[in-house]
């Protein structure tokens, strides 16, 4: 059991580490917010970007943490959205999804006069619109870090980037045309290499073969070879002309400006009458509480057949898909009579999706969710099974802070008797960092 003891926090960090992993992006994150900071200077320099400059870096913030909030990345939304179907998969919604969230959340804080926080989801939204202009993320096709079209950079394209506009458009909008191009781009163009050869983008990236819900494509007969200046097509070697392959990432570079300024310029119209003072009032939405990181102190009392003992710790809690959460918690007893106490332990619980939520005006939340687990605790020089099941309400207090309090009952197997039974409660306070 000792070891037991000593693995929980080894297996709560490599989960960690697993939900951080890198996996499939679009840009990269700088690629992001040059494209951001491309489309901005575009609006701002036709005369119409007035209330971009003055919410230039929170958009900027926001294009570019929609790929560092990797736990909001990894437990509700992928980056991925085929214009012809919804590609939701069993733990994550698309990007689509994610889109419509956004700009929800937008409208809402300019409708209460927080601008910053609206333009920083616009911000986000931004991002996904970004993405469409990546032929795998519209095919789509899953990948890794090494997918050649977003491993070789939009920096030199940015550099000369042919002039274009799109007239504005609503965050769905810009999403879906951009996506119908790019995946059109794929279908009908094709790649000219130096000896004359017509290759398809298609054998780049192939498109599924199954229409259903969810099926990705995969790389082509080409092969994962984008931005390589020799490539095998139908047995045999071409030669490519780097030129033709800057032209083709020119062309998605500066339809991803084209698209993000159309979408920040319909988004500084809706905003201002979101925020006009003759505006209409709107009700709050309902409270959806965001996938949260948190680090929070603990202090609590807990009583059984022996007696009454206050408790402190320390508690640590990530989000996991299906609105679910993990939560691992170290607590150190008080030993309060002359009766044996443990001293402390460790408890990995799993908490449900929330049971019932009420959302405190604009900036405050609390919602109400069940936990069960399994603890492992020190008693008598040895280690002893406990199983904590209960109720957690989680207040969000604005900003970073957030408030907890908790109540459980708990099953634990002291030495040499029969299970013991007893009630502890604990409040909680810390930080958390949620979908900012």
């Amino acid at each position: 059991m000792r070891h037991v003891t000593r693995a929980l926090p080894a297996c709560l960090l490599l989960l960690f580490v697993g939900l951080l992993s890198p996996r499939a992006e679009a840009f990269s994150v700088e690629d992001h917010g040059a494209l951001t900071k491309a489309a901005l200077e575009a609006a701002m320099r036709s005369g119409q970007g007035k209330r971009l400059s003055e919410h230039r870096d929170s958009v900027l913030h926001g294009s570019t943490a929609e790929d560092i909030n990797l736990h909001v990345k990894w437990t509700g939304w992928h980056h991925f959205y085929r214009p012809e179907g919804r590609i939701d998969s069993s733990l994550r919604q698309g990007s689509d999804a994610r889109v419509r969230v956004l700009w929800d959340e937008a409208l809402e804080a300019a409708r209460h006069g927080d601008l910053p926080r609206a333009w920083d989801r616009a911000g986000h939204l931004a991002h996904h619109i970004q993405d469409m202009a990546s032929p795998p993320h519209v095919v789509p096709v899953m990948h890794g870090a090494g997918d050649g079209f977003e491993a070789l950079g939009i920096r030199d394209s940015l550099a000369r980037l042919p002039p274009r506009r799109v007239a504005p458009l609503s965050g769905p909008d810009a999403q879906h045309a951009l996506a119908r191009e790019t995946l059109d781009v794929v279908r009908t163009q094709s790649l000219s290499t130096e000896d004359g050869a017509e290759i398809p983008w298609s054998a780049f990236w192939a498109e599924p073969d199954s229409r259903a819900p969810g099926a990705f494509g995969a790389y082509g007969l080409v092969g994962n070879a984008f931005g390589e200046t020799k490539v095998r097509w139908k047995g045999r070697e071409h030669r490519v002309d780097p030129a033709r392959t800057a032209a083709f990432m020119d062309a998605r570079a500066a339809a991803a400006v084209a698209y993000t300024r159309a979408f920040l310029e319909w988004a500084a119209e809706r905003f201002d009458e979101a925020s006009a003072p003759d505006a209409p009032r709107v009700p709050l939405r309902d409270y959806r509480p965001p996938p949260e990181l948190s680090f929070q102190l603990l202090g609590g009392v807990h009583r059984n057949s022996r007696g009454t003992a206050p408790s402190t710790g320390v508690r640590a809690t990530l989000p996991l898909p299906h609105a679910l959460g993990l939560s691992m918690d170290w607590t150190r007893y008080v030993d309060a009579g002359s009766r044996p106490w443990p001293s402390g332990g460790w408890a990995l619980s799993v908490q449900s999706p929330p049971l019932w939520v009420w959302r405190q005006g604009y900036s405050r939340g609390l919602d109400l969710r069940a936990t069960a687990g399994v603890g492992v605790y020190t008693w008598e020089g040895g280690s002893r099974l406990g199983v904590p099941v209960g109720v957690r309400a989680h207040l969000s207090l604005g900003g970073p802070f957030i408030a907890t309090t908790e109540v459980l009952y708990q099953a634990m197997r002291p030495p040499g008797a029969s299970w013991t039974h007893g009630v502890s409660w604990t409040v909680g306070l810390g930080m958390a960092l949620g979908d900012r």
